[in-house]
């Protein structure tokens, strides 16, 4: 066999392999600029939904209404939630998701152990006496006409509330006895609770400054009851 027979031309292999590349490239790039896009849209839609559920109330709650508010067509709306349900249950679990986020990052952030029940009920504050407990609270009350999705609804509740409670008494647990730990986080959490569901009738902030002494001051005797030297404010 001769010299130029054995002289095999491969350029065009890497001509091939490099156009290979190129559009395996292209399609890596388009599917994450797609995943972005798909995200960026769930993301509008959300917003759009907490608006829409914070104007009207679940009864008020219309698909075309949140699709006109993230400015996009039903069909998009549609492709990403395909019922009603799907997105009800998407913004509710998105709401308590962002409550969930705030409140693990807050007890984190605590390093002074006399500062950390004031942190911990100022995070309790910021969920049930803000907009999103009472859609929250909308969409729990209004779900009872659905068994299935009240299921999904309760079940996506605990999820969330539990681990919040947690990370609190995890934290506190650093400084006292863990059951002592949860006694004041369940106490704290069922006082700013039970007056969220008061303002619903009669909100009197200055009756509630006076109650929130009244439990520092219990929390105080629970803990020095107990053992536990507590830092002035």
């Amino acid at each position: 066999m001769g010299k130029s027979a054995l002289n095999i031309d491969n350029s065009h292999k890497g001509k091939s392999d490099r156009a290979a590349a190129g559009e395996s490239s292209q399609t890596t790039t388009g599917m994450r600029s797609q995943d972005a896009r798909s995200e960026e849209m769930r993301a509008r839609l959300m917003a759009a939904s907490i608006e829409v559920l914070r104007e009207r109330g679940f009864a008020g709650f219309r698909t075309e209404a949140v699709a006109q508010e993230a400015g996009v067509s039903r069909g998009a709306l549609v492709h990403h939630y395909p019922h009603k349900r799907d997105l009800i249950l998407a913004v509710h679990k998105h709401l308590y998701q962002l409550a969930v986020d705030n409140s693990v990052e807050s007890a984190a952030a605590v390093t002074d152990q006399g500062a950390i029940i004031n942190e911990m009920l100022k995070d309790a504050q910021s969920f049930f006496l803000g907009n999103h407990f009472f859609s929250v609270l909308d969409i729990v009350l209004s779900a009872n006409t659905d068994p299935e999705l009240k299921t999904e609804i309760l079940q996506a509740s605990r999820n969330a509330r539990l681990p919040i409670e947690t990370a609190w008494v995890n934290r506190m647990s650093e400084f006292m006895p863990r059951p002592l730990a949860e006694t004041v986080v369940y106490m704290t959490y069922n006082i700013v609770r039970g007056y969220a569901m008061r303002t619903l009738w009669e909100d009197d902030p200055a009756r509630y400054a006076e109650m929130i002494v009244h439990w520092k001051s219990m929390v105080r005797d629970l803990l020095r009851n107990n053992g536990v030297t507590w830092p002035a404010e």
